[in-house]
């Protein structure tokens, strides 16, 4: 658990700034633990005899989103070639963690959707992954209709552009554009369009994205805006587990996208810029989270379509199809182990959480002292 104190001390500085109520405080932790948790796996699983895929890398429920293309588990900055239960482990935790009722692991019958949806769709997965029935029937409100009505509306990706304004005509913002659209043999949108707005905003753990909206240069197209998110990628260091297999992150990010949500994602690319990498795409103006925490039958439903998600993409991940009957008699197998390591991650990272909380509060009382 020592590992998971360290973290907290960069974790209490988020806190301070705007404290959200404890579960929710809780879920963030989780979420900043999952490079911890990863570490910490081969101490729990001899990985050298679990097969590896092309896994997503940090599945949770806060990465779930729908957008006009359906849903899917997205953001693919973790993905890698990795042991496939990592996937599991990792899901499956974030999934006790988001229910509504108590604090106790995940109801047998949430797990037996989860197997299910998994087993069916590696083996045949041709099959279309299992949209989230809790988010089919949303529709979008009338500035997630286009992206002039959203930039209209200044929501999320507008409003951080706006916050960290740079001048949309500099030779950086052209230049970064311009190996962007390389990578996309779409140079000739520059023609066509012309940078309106740009921003640079700060990322998690200090990683930038430039965020620009395109205007058609025609007055009278048209054509809708379009809202880039061209964003520095995480470089991760290969080990002897976890490693990429690609020299370039924005094209390891591409692939992962093809494999686990094909086709949600619009006009993605990547280039190399001042000597950092970087992964672009088109800002969806419709795209809706769950925001909430689960009843049962809600945990089924997420539990169904990240499974089926999540089997089906590592099927497709595997570079050598030999692979598949490994991973089958691995699952098979392994699954019950693979879901207690995730019950005792999710110990102790709640007991981890319990235990900075109070350190706080103590803290706070000593200065009323």
């Amino acid at each position: 658990m020592e590992e998971y104190l360290r973290q907290a001390q960069i974790f209490q500085k988020r806190l301070s700034i705007n404290p959200p109520p404890r579960k929710e405080a809780r879920y963030l932790f989780f979420r900043m633990a999952g490079p911890i948790m990863q570490a910490k796996l081969q101490r729990f699983v001899d990985l050298t005899k679990v097969p590896t895929t092309f896994i997503h890398g940090n599945p949770h429920v806060d990465n779930y989103v729908r957008t006009s293309h359906g849903s899917a588990m997205m953001d693919f900055d973790r993905s890698r070639m990795g042991p496939y239960c990592w996937d599991i482990i990792r899901f499956l935790s974030s999934l006790s963690l988001r229910q509504e009722d108590n604090d106790e692991f995940l109801d047998h019958r949430v797990v037996e959707h989860f197997i299910d949806a998994y087993f069916i769709h590696f083996l045949y997965p041709d099959i279309p992954h299992k949209q989230l029935k809790m988010l089919k029937e949303a529709t979008p409100e009338r500035w997630q209709m286009n992206t002039r009505e959203y930039l209209r509306a200044n929501k999320k990706w507008a409003r951080k552009m706006r916050a960290f304004r740079i001048n949309s005509r500099s030779e950086t913002v052209t230049q970064l554009l311009t190996k962007y659209l390389e990578s996309r043999n779409e140079l000739q949108l520059m023609n066509e369009f012309y940078v309106d707005e740009a921003g640079l905003t700060p990322g998690s753990l200090g990683k930038k994205h430039y965020i620009l909206s395109l205007f058609p240069k025609n007055p009278d197209s048209h054509k809708d805006a379009i809202l880039l998110d061209i964003k520095e990628v995480y470089e991760e260091k290969n080990n002897r587990f976890f490693y990429s297999p690609y020299e370039h992150h924005g094209l390891r990010m591409i692939e992962a996208s093809k494999i686990f949500a094909d086709g949600m994602e619009e006009r993605l690319g990547y280039c190399t810029f001042h000597n950092k990498q970087y992964w672009g795409r088109q800002i969806p103006s419709f795209a809706v989270k769950v925001k909430k925490f689960l009843d049962k039958d809600e945990l089924c439903d997420f539990a169904t379509s990240v499974g089926s998600e999540l089997g089906k993409g590592h099927r497709k991940g595997l570079k050598d199809p030999k692979m598949a009957e490994l991973i089958e008699k691995d699952f098979q197998a392994n699954f019950d182990r693979y879901l207690k390591i995730s019950k005792l991650f999710t110990f102790e990272i709640s007991l981890a959480f319990e235990a900075m909380r109070r350190k706080i509060q103590l803290y706070q009382d000593y200065k009323g002292w």
